[in-house]
């Protein structure tokens, strides 16, 4: 890459130099103007300072240009592992999810059948306690038959007693 000094930059470096080195020597003047070695030797320092400021700038650039790409690199890989850490507690959470609905469902399971069994067990009590029920009944129906049964037996014993005792009497007669 060609690089050309700006003239404009050191015209007031130059110009001074030129008029007087022209009423002087007796040099040509106008447009063409000579510079002195010395100022040729300065430029040439400069531009030599330029040159080195410019690749120690470069150099920077390119520690810079490897630090970012580093750290983009680091940055990628730290992302990556976070996003991994992300995905692993995601599945990790769908799993649970997954378990907490499977146990939940269990326990309603559970539930229901608890509740089948519990109105199986309601009824057949219900069933045991009329079939009680009915037996108190019938058992007093039957009381009450063998105590009026009890009674005529008694009627009858007593009448059969009168009724020996009016035989024994007959005999006796």
């Amino acid at each position: 890459m060609a690089r050309e000094l700006n003239r404009e930059l050191f015209a007031s470096r130059l110009a001074p130099e030129s008029e007087g080195t022209a009423s002087h020597a007796g040099q040509p003047t106008g447009s063409a103007h000579y510079a002195k070695a010395e100022d040729i030797r300065t430029l040439y320092l400069h531009v030599e300072s330029v040159s080195k400021r410019l690749l120690e700038f470069e150099s920077r650039v390119e520690q810079m240009h490897t630090k970012v790409e580093m750290s983009t690199d680091q940055n990628k890989q730290r992302f990556e592992r976070v996003q991994g850490h992300f995905t692993r507690q995601t599945e990790m959470l769908q799993a649970s999810f997954s378990d907490i609905h499977t146990k939940i469902a269990q326990v309603v399971s559970r539930l229901n059948e608890r509740r089948l069994s519990e109105n199986v067990v309601k009824e057949m009590v219900e069933r045991h306690a009329t079939a009680v029920q009915t037996f108190e009944v019938r058992l007093q129906q039957v009381q009450k038959v063998i105590s009026e049964q009890e009674m005529q037996l008694m009627n009858c014993r007593s009448e059969l007693k009168d009724a020996l005792q009016e035989l024994a009497r007959l005999k006796r007669l």
